[in-house]
This record gives structure tokens, sequence and C-alpha cells, in this order.
């Protein structure tokens, strides 16, 4: 180098950059896909193992390949979420360094919405969900499963239209119905997240059913159908994953005094939640069901496979919402007998006394992003693979 360079400030600079940028501590994250499959899903590394080698408590940026920005999200118990898309038999590098990362939006979110009776509602980029709080049960009204809404974006939807039809129309709708009742139901349906505006709506019909995918023990053929959750903790709201543990009134189930915990979890990209259930006080053998209510407008829809079942649902008002909500629940961890009972596709689990049990349920939408049950029973089985050939993750 010329004598006069050796000395410039922006040649100090730059070696001082230079330097720095080698002795900076940094995690290398590898994902290698083993299938044939593309791959884009939600990966997990271990928080502390991130901490210890980047001598570093955070905050923290995720990079990718071509050195940008990524969103990333540590959860409740220590895991760092990394959206993660590799091709067939390929490999995806990540690096994490520490830093402010920037602000992105969350793609998965959920709330407790007292405006509408303590419903839980939760969502990401494919589809929504919500469970019936205690003020419902209040009521009386015989709502046990879980309920779906479809949407056609990646964008949040569940908050807005709780906000639009329970808070600021419906008080103007009753309103006007008194005065004038044809007016009053026109502008319901304008309004209605019940009907369609072109980011989807709340088609399924749930009640005193499993609705999508919500457990319950099985007591000789007989199902004792939760009612609606006691208490709930949301532990990881966005941007990548959104986690609850809900806990249901402890009911008497045989002998036993039984108390019931889901934790749901729902990823970005995912068109399944995962659901981990356990029952205390439970000290009997029972059976364990889950699965999806068949409704009477369509019941030839009906997959059952050796380890999942699956429904096309014609929606609470078929002739004119015409589409299909397609349905599922998939038993991963096996031994599970699936056969059709009391209205349901079913997974049931047998002896059952009360353990951790995991298992997937989830929808997806014909006018979104699976057109046909044939597609949905392809969806099915790209992540069934994915669940027997999980994703390799190395940290360098």
């Amino acid at each position: 180098m010329h004598k006069l360079l050796q000395h410039h400030p922006l040649v100090l600079l730059l070696a001082l950059l230079h330097t720095a940028s080698a002795t900076a501590q940094t995690v290398r994250v590898e994902v290698d896909n083993p299938t044939d499959d593309f791959r884009q899903e939600i990966i997990e590394v271990s928080a502390d193992t991130v901490q210890q080698r980047l001598h570093s408590a955070g905050p923290w940026r995720l990079l990718d390949a071509a050195g940008l920005d990524v969103p990333m999200q540590i959860t409740h118990d220590r895991r760092l979420l990394i959206d993660a898309s590799v091709r067939p038999h390929g490999q995806a590098r990540f690096t994490i360094i520490s830093g402010q990362p920037p602000q992105f939006p969350d793609v998965c979110h959920g709330a407790l919405h007292p405006e509408r009776k303590d419903d839980l509602a939760w969502e990401n980029d494919r589809g929504a969900y919500r469970v019936y709080g205690p003020a419902l049960q209040r009521t009386g009204e015989r709502s046990f499963g879980i309920d779906v809404w479809t949407k056609n974006t990646p964008e949040l939807v569940v908050d807005q239209r709780y906000y639009i039809e329970d808070v600021v129309m419906m008080p103007i709708v009753d309103s006007l119905r008194r005065i004038d009742r044809h007016r009053g139901d026109s502008l319901y349906r304008t309004i209605s997240y019940h009907h369609d505006h072109g980011r989807g709506l709340d088609p399924y019909k749930v009640g005193a059913t499993l609705g999508c995918g919500a457990p319950a023990l099985m007591v000789g053929d007989s199902i004792c159908y939760p009612y609606c959750f006691s208490s709930h903790e949301i532990l990881d709201n966005g941007p990548l994953r959104f986690t609850v543990h809900l806990i249901y009134n402890t009911a008497t189930i045989g002998s036993d005094k039984v108390t019931e915990h889901r934790l749901i979890t729902l990823d970005k990209g995912a068109n399944f939640n995962r659901m981990t259930v356990w029952y205390e006080g439970l000290a009997h053998d029972v059976k364990l069901c889950s699965g999806v209510v068949i409704h009477e407008e369509d019941t030839l829809s009906v997959v059952l496979g050796k380890n999942y079942v699956h429904y096309a649902d014609p929606t609470d008002n078929p002739p004119v919402i015409n589409a299909q909500l397609y349905v599922a629940a998939l038993f991963p961890e096996g031994q599970v007998e699936t056969r059709r009972a009391h209205g349901h596709a079913l997974g049931i689990v047998s002896p059952y006394r009360g353990q951790p049990y995991t298992y997937y349920f989830g929808s997806a939408w014909s006018r979104y992003d699976v057109r046909s049950q044939r597609e949905w029973q392809a969806r099915i089985d790209w992540y069934l693979n994915a669940f027997a050939k999980p994703l390799t993750v190395t940290l360098k």
C-alpha cells in the first residue's frame, strides 16, 4: 500500500471495520432437507445455546444467506424460531449476530375477546380459529368445539372483524332492526363476518360437537364433551408463533375429578395447529378422542386414514357460500384407531390415563390455498411426511 494511503481516515476506518467483523461473535445455522419435497416451515434452535455462543443475552439479528435481516422469535420456552425454506435435499444457511433487529409485522396473533362473550381467537396467514370462554358458558349456549374462520389474505383480520361487528355495528344494527327489520338485516349482511366481503368469513357450524379438532375423553363408547375454557394464558404472540395454555373446569369422569389442559400452537405458514392435551386427576383407563364433526349436508366427503381423518365441510350455508372448508385431525404419534362415530370422524387413543398427548388439527379453504379435497389429501400427506422426516438443524 502507498505510504500516503496508509494513514488516510477512510482506509483506517475500513481496516477497523474489517477487524471488528472478523472478531465479532456469530452463530451460523444450517438447515438440511433430507426429503424429495420442497420444505418451508418454522424451525427451532436453543436460545440458551445461541446466548452462550454469542456471549450476549440480546438483542440479536437474524440474517439470511444474502446478509439481509429476516424475522425471528424467541418463545416462552426459550426456543429461537426461524422461518426456513429449503429445496429438496438442499441446505439453507442463516447467521445470528448481536444487534437490534428491525420490526417485522406479526403473522401469528391471538387475543381474548370479551366483547363476544370471552371468545379466544387466533390466526396466522392461512386461517383463524376460536374457542369459547366462561362468559358464553354462563349464558347456557352449548358450544363445545373449536371453530374455524376462513381468510384469503396473509394480513391479520380477526381483531378487525370483532371490532367492526361486535363493538361498532351491532348496537346500530339492533337499533335499526327495532325500527325496520328489513333494513337492519340488510345492514347486518353488509358488515357481518358470517358473510364473505372478499377476505373470508366464519362459515363453520360447531355447537355441541368437537368442531375442528377439540379433544375429549370417552367412557365406554360415550364422548364426554368439554364445555368452555375457564382460564387462559397466552404464552407466545407472534411474529412467527402463537401459543396459548387453556384450562377447563374440573369434570367428573367415572369416579375421577379431572381437569383438562390444552397447549395450542400455531406457526406461520401452517395449515395445522399443534395440540398437546393432558388431564390432571385421571386415575383410571379411558379413551382419548379428537376429530372433526360431520354435517348432514354432506356425509360422504369423509376420509379415514391410518393416522388422520379429514372432511370437506359444506359450510353452514352451502347454497349461499358455495365453497368448501377442508378440516382434518392428524395423529403422527400413532397408536390411534380412526372411525366414524357420534356424528364425527374420530381418532381414538386407548388405553389412556391423562398423560400429555400431541396431535394436530387444522383447515384450508377452497377459495384460498387448497382448491379441492384431493389437494387437501396431498397437503396432509406432505405434513405427515414432514413429521416423519424432520429438517436437520445444526449450529456452528
